[in-house]
Formats: structure tokens, sequence, C-alpha cells
């Protein structure tokens, strides 16, 4: 399963509270409750806050280490074919940008709502599990590592039918540079080594050709980042990320979309203009979709599929089951699990949650224990005290959970049936809870 799952459980979600409140209006009084101009004026500063502290930070921080990646994949591609060995540390500070650019992007999937899903950039940079019979047979392909080794091997890339999308992406650069959790050894991208996975026995696939499938996906994924950025930041973006953007444009302009489709303008402008050229028709509407769009949807996400399949799988003697993108009933795949290959899942995890602290407390410090004076935390607490207390405890019961998980000495790939990941999960599952608790409340009272 994919992570076309996110989008499915949106629309439910979205549809559940669409037809439980009324449309929310700017008159009624400021009572604690929703509504009145001291509180609309205040959700306005929040979104505001929202954007210029943490959704624009997080996305721009994506798109340059996205950038520095692939540029870092580029350059071991020009220095092996060139003849020349590769270090091991060249190895390792790729590995170390892989994770940064990870981390940033992780610590954005609480508003993956707007370009994320409008454009399918979360599944298209962030599916798995990984094809890698697939993987196999295409580095083994004489002809497919000339087109990606050519000058338009990233858009050759990402074309329909070139690659298959399972090993697009964040998990395909993984399985070239990772294994059991530990950096690669420079000796396979030297060829002093061929392919060891079992997938590829018999296939004597070498380590430069895999720095060549790797090199086109690192420079789809940086492009992808980009549109992320340009798309929330509009002209606010990085200058050269809009011109690579344009360039992308001209290849697939259908693809590179980066405007709001009712109005053309970018996802900030939007989110921002609650009630004027915006597709939101309130402040209200715009809190509900931070909080149900973005948090509730990753939590659930996180604790269902993310955590939920590998463990029911693992904890199970019979099969177990979850809702598919069409409603039906699907079996859970215990092998579900992301990042395998570099042992980062429960950092991934970790980073999903804390995407939701940073849109409550409006700012992005991971260690932070008071939120900021603007945040959409110091509305709640402002107006909704206690219900800002519960959401509060449970975010950080959440984070401690996974905190758990990471200092249990076993990767998630290792043992995912582990006690902490069941508690970690039933944390989780109560922060969505408090999200949903807390919108509903707000959506009642306007």
């Amino acid at each position: 399963m994919k992570k076309i799952f996110k989008f499915a459980l949106l629309s439910a979600a979205a549809f559940t509270l669409s037809m439980g409140f009324t449309a929310c209006g700017d008159d009624d009084d400021d009572n604690g409750g929703g509504g009145g101009n001291v509180t609309t004026d205040q959700l306005k500063t929040a979104t505001e806050a929202y954007l210029d502290n943490v959704v624009y930070p997080i996305y721009s921080n994506l798109a340059n280490k996205a950038d520095d990646l692939y540029n870092k994949i580029a350059a071991l591609k020009t220095k092996l074919k060139g003849g020349n060995k590769a270090t091991q540390s060249e190895i390792d500070n790729i590995c170390a940008d892989y994770k940064n650019a990870r981390d940033w992007w992780e610590k954005s999937e609480a508003f993956l709502f707007g370009a994320a899903s409008d454009f399918d950039i979360d599944p298209h940079i962030d599916t798995w599990p990984l094809d890698l019979p697939v993987l196999a047979e295409d580095l083994k392909d004489n002809n497919k590592i000339a087109r990606l080794d050519g000058t338009d091997g990233i858009t050759w890339a990402r074309t329909a039918g070139n690659l298959t999308p399972e090993n697009l992406g964040f998990h395909g650069i993984e399985f070239i540079f990772f294994r059991n959790g530990k950096n690669r050894n420079v000796d396979i991208f030297n060829n002093d080594a061929t392919e060891d996975d079992e997938n590829f026995k018999g296939l004597a696939v070498t380590g430069l050709e895999e720095v060549i499938f790797a090199t086109a996906v690192a420079g789809d994924l940086r492009d992808k980042c980009f549109q992320l950025e340009v798309s929330w930041l509009g002209n606010k973006a990085k200058a050269a990320h809009i011109t690579r953007i344009n360039e992308c444009k001209q290849e697939n302009a259908d693809e590179f979309k980066t405007t709001v489709a009712k109005n053309g303008l970018s996802y900030g402008e939007n989110l921002a203009r609650a009630t004027a050229s915006s597709s939101y028709s309130s402040w209200w509407k715009v809190l509900e979709e931070i909080f149900v769009g973005g948090c509730s949807n990753i939590c659930a996400e996180v604790a269902d599929q993310k955590m939920g399949q590998a463990y029911r799988a693992a904890t199970s003697s019979s099969p177990t089951y979850h809702e598919g993108e069409d409603g039906e009933q699907e079996e859970d795949d215990p092998n579900y699990i992301e990042s395998p290959y570099s042992h980062n899942s429960f950092t991934d995890f970790k980073g999903n949650i804390l995407s939701i602290k940073f849109t409550l407390y409006g700012n992005t410090d991971a260690n932070a224990s008071t939120w900021s004076k603007n945040s959409i935390m110091a509305y709640l607490s402002d107006n909704y005290p206690s219900l800002a207390g519960t959401l509060n405890n449970k975010l950080n019961a959440a984070i401690a959970s996974l905190d758990a998980c990471l200092n249990s000495g076993k990767a998630f790939v290792e043992n995912p049936g582990a006690t902490c990941v069941g508690a970690a999960m039933d944390a989780i599952g109560e922060l969505d809870d408090a999200l949903n608790s807390t919108i509903n409340t707000i959506l009642k009272a306007d």
C-alpha cells in the first residue's frame, strides 16, 4: 500500500466535519467560543505566523537540503565516471545530506494539504515499499542506464512508464546509500563489489550504475521539493528555485503547477486571504484545514498505517486489515515499513509529530517548552484554555512515546511488534482525538 491512503482519510474527515457544522460566521459573541472580531483577528494573525515561521522556512529548508543532496550525488557520479575512486567520507556526507533533507520532509507532513496532495508530490517522492525486482531489472538494462545518464536523465526518470513510481523519491535513494541501518561501504561504489541484495543476484549491477540511477532520482526529488517551495512561497521562494521550476514547466506544465486552481494564488497567499479572494470561506475553515487536513491526518497515518500495519501483522497470529483507498478492507503488509534501509523509521515518525508541534507552537524549535506569542496554541490558550492544556499534554505524551521507541535499542524494522510501538500508537491516537475534540468544539461554538 502506498501513501495514497492519506488522501482517502482526509476526504472522509473533512466530509464528517462539514456535515456536522453550519457555515462559519464572523459576528458571534467573543465568549470563549468561535466568532467575534477579536478571535477572528487572532486567527488571522496566527495563520500568518504559521506560514511565516513554520511552513515557509520548512519548505525552504527542504528545498535547499534536497539541492545539496542532488549536487553531492551528481558530483560522485562525475568522479566515478572519470575513473577516480570515491572515499568513504564522500558516501558519509551523502548519507548525512539525505537524512537532513528527509528530516525537513517529515517535519512538513502536518501540512500536506495543498500542493503536496493537489499535485501528487507526496506519493511521488515518498512511496514505499520499493519494487526491488523491477529496480534490479532497470539497473541491468543498459539502455535505461544510458537514458538516466543522459542530459535528460532527470526528466526521463520521472516520465511515466520509464521508472516505476515505487522506486522514485527518497526511498530509491535510501536503498542505494544505506543498508542495515548503516552507510554503505565505499567499495560498492568503486566497483570492487557488486550489488548483493537477493533481488540482484546474478545480475552484476555495479556501484556506478546505482549512482547513475540515484543521481537522476535525486534530481527529480530536488525538482519536486522546489515545486513545493514555489507553490507555497510564490515569488518569495529562492530565485534559482523559481528559475528551475519554470524550466520544468517548459518540459511539462501540468506536472509542475504551482498555484491554486481556483484563484491562481500561491498556497501561502490563498491560506492567508480567507474570505477575500481565497478558496477558504472563513478563518474557521482555515483552522479546520490545519487541524483536520493537516495535523489529524498525519496522526492517523502514523498510528494506523506507518506503525500500525507492521505492528498488527507482527503481533497477530492471523491476518489483520486496514481500510484501503476505496474504503474496502485490505490485508496489512508486514513489509510496509518506512525507511527500512537507513533504520530511520522512528526518526521519521517523530518528525511527523513534531510537525504538529511546530504547527501549533508557531515555531520550528523541537525542544520548545512554550509556544510563540502569535501561534495557534496562543489562540487556543486565550479562548479555550482547558482544551489547550489537554491538547498540549497529549502532544508531549506522543513525542515522549516516540522517544521511548528511539531509545529502545531496536529499529522499527527489527521489531515492529515491540511494546513501545503499541504504546506510541495509543499515544498518537489520543493526540488525534484531542485534535478533533478541539476543532469540533471550536466549530460548534462558532
